[in-house]
């Protein structure tokens, strides 16, 4: 499945902003910053680890890499079910 063009330019639109928005705020506040990123990703880290757990019991697994635990840990349980949901849906 092939994504059109114009799909694409608006997601890496929408990365690139991100991405400056993140940097504009880590040149502000570094220390802040770099410690909440941390804490976000361990907090991440035991949601994918806990999800995995309880997952082996339905012989589902969620990849451990860096991704999957900032944005675990940035976005909270929703984000945690926005990860299995996105596998299952390309992964199915």
């Amino acid at each position: 499945m092939k994504i059109p063009a114009d799909v694409s330019v608006y997601v890496w639109i929408g990365l690139g902003l991100i991405g400056l928005f993140l940097l504009a705020q880590l040149m502000r506040h570094p220390k802040q910053i770099l410690l909440r990123l941390f804490r976000t990703a361990v907090m991440g880290c035991l949601f994918v680890i806990a999800v995995d757990w309880i997952g082996q019991y339905f012989h589902y697994h969620l990849p451990f890499n860096p991704l999957t635990a900032l944005t675990a840990g940035l976005l909270g349980i929703p984000g945690v079910l926005a990860l299995i949901a996105l596998q299952l849906w390309i992964f199915p």
